[in-house]
């Protein structure tokens, strides 16, 4: 049995998909903390389902009882400054007690879901990131990427105790998901009601099938290449090839102005103080306008090395399939609804 957080989330959906369609190759228990959520509905009956959070150490303790392993893939997602305790409360203190939890009920193996946000800057911007690259304060690392960092070390520190641990540090993940209004998905969304301006960055990305392959590589190859990380980056892009592309697949006009550095760090910060005077979300903040607008290249090699099997996705076809799916869901919600009469 293979015990999984996250699993209602952008990823686990994917991962739920690719396992009903492996034909539920090991017997699977998840931790929500809704246990009426809409992605678990097709799997009612096929999943065991623990309701809890991972602040509950005894819900910890029985929900990794008995199995052979831990896929670790919620976390806390925010680039709001009042958020932070929200997410060192669930990104780090949440992975300290899950490892914990591990350690005592004698699991073996121990996946953890990291991000490129977890990774270091090199001192040169032209040279890639990766695996080894060490990790120091500078003012394009997140707090979210901070807290990811920081939980990485409490699965190093599980690892140490006896775990076996794989790590992977995906880029911005692109695919679908029940919901099109957040995380990359939005992605999708902004372009089809007219998206007008784009960052100027490059960032790393990689298709959401690509990291639950990964996953399902990983488990099947253990021992071979476990107790190491693994950057998931299947191309470097700039922002605006991204918003090119996914506008070609829908049929849209991509954005023609780019944001300079500044003026989106201004306007970020401006977003920051409307959404915390009215309690709103901010669709841009001071450190989503750095980060966007700097230049990153991952290097996510290692892993093909490690598992020839594995190859990425190209981009493009990701993006196709994806907008594919959006303009049937949707896109055609849209439509649906338009057309009901008063």
């Amino acid at each position: 049995m293979w015990c999984v957080t996250g699993a209602t989330g952008f990823l686990g959906y994917s991962f739920l998909r690719e396992w009903e369609r492996r034909g539920r190759p090991f017997p699977l228990r998840a931790l929500v903390r809704d246990v009426n959520h809409p992605v678990l509905r097709p799997y009612q009956g096929k999943l065991e389902i623990i309701q809890g959070s991972l602040q509950d150490k005894e819900v910890l303790h029985a929900f990794c009882e008995g199995a052979e392993g831990v896929l670790h893939m919620a976390a806390a997602i925010s680039f709001l400054p009042r958020t932070r305790p929200w997410m060192h409360k669930v990104n780090v203190e949440g992975t300290r007690h899950l490892v914990n939890a591990a350690l005592e009920t004698k699991v073996q193996k121990f996946i953890y879901i990291s991000s490129i946000a977890a990774l270091g800057r090199p001192a040169s911007p032209q040279e890639p990131i990766r695996e080894d690259t060490i990790w120091q304060d500078s003012p394009y690392n997140t707090h979210y990427g901070y807290t990811k960092y920081l939980g990485e070390k409490e699965v190093w520190r599980g690892h140490e105790e006896g775990l076996s641990v794989l790590i992977f540090n995906p880029g911005i993940i692109l695919g679908p998901y029940i919901s099109w209004d957040k995380g990359s998905p939005a992605f999708f969304r902004m372009v089809w009601k007219g998206l007008l301006a784009y960052p100027v960055g490059t960032n790393g990305f990689v298709g959401v099938e690509d990291v639950v392959k990964a996953i399902f590589t990983g488990i099947a190859a253990y021992p071979e290449g476990w107790n190491q990380r693994y950057v998931l980056v299947a191309e470097n892009w700039k922002y605006k090839r991204l918003f090119e592309e996914i506008a070609q697949v829908l049929h849209k006009k991509p954005p023609r102005f780019p944001v300079p550095p500044q003026v989106a760090v201004g306007v970020g910060m401006a977003m920051e103080y409307i959404g915390s005077l009215f309690g709103l979300p901010a669709a841009a903040t001071r450190e989503t306008a750095r980060t966007s607008s700097a230049h990153f290249l991952y290097d996510g090699s290692r892993i093909t090395h490690a598992w020839p099997a594995f190859q990425y996705t190209p981009l493009p076809k990701v993006i196709q399939e994806t907008g594919k799916m959006f303009l049937e869901h949707y896109a055609g919600q849209a439509k649906r609804r338009a057309y009901q009469p008063a």
